[in-house]
């Protein structure tokens, strides 16, 4: 059995093989993908946009934000001059994001606590 909790963001160990469910073709997702457990049950890979359902015996519970942040932060750089941005106010992406992790903990969304 594998708990996630909902904006979990993972890691790929190996690579993955996902198979389309309109087309019903095969993808490889390689190792080192970052992949973020969605509010809607279903793993988001951040790659390339694939989304996959959870294998059997998944069990989702609570919530963190570090795949949120990872999110927040691809948008906002894919979208809007942020590179340009973070330089002009001598700000970089890591303090970008741990502004990003404050304001989510704000509301009660915290970071995932690191395993002991």
């Amino acid at each position: 059995m594998t708990d996630f909790k909902y904006g979990q963001l993972l890691v790929s160990k190996e690579d993955a093989v996902i198979e389309k469910a309109l087309s019903g073709d095969k993808v490889v997702i390689p190792k080192g993908n970052k992949v973020v457990i969605g509010w809607d049950g279903l793993a988001h890979h951040l790659r390339d946009g694939c989304i996959q359902p959870l294998g059997e015996g998944t069990t989702i519970t609570g919530a963190v934000n570090n795949g949120v942040v990872e999110i927040i932060c691809r948008y906002l750089t894919a979208r809007l001059p942020m590179k340009e941005a973070l330089e002009e106010y001598d700000v970089t992406l890591d303090e970008m994001k741990e502004i990003i992790e404050e304001a989510l903990e704000e509301i009660g969304l915290y970071a995932e606590e690191a395993a002991e």
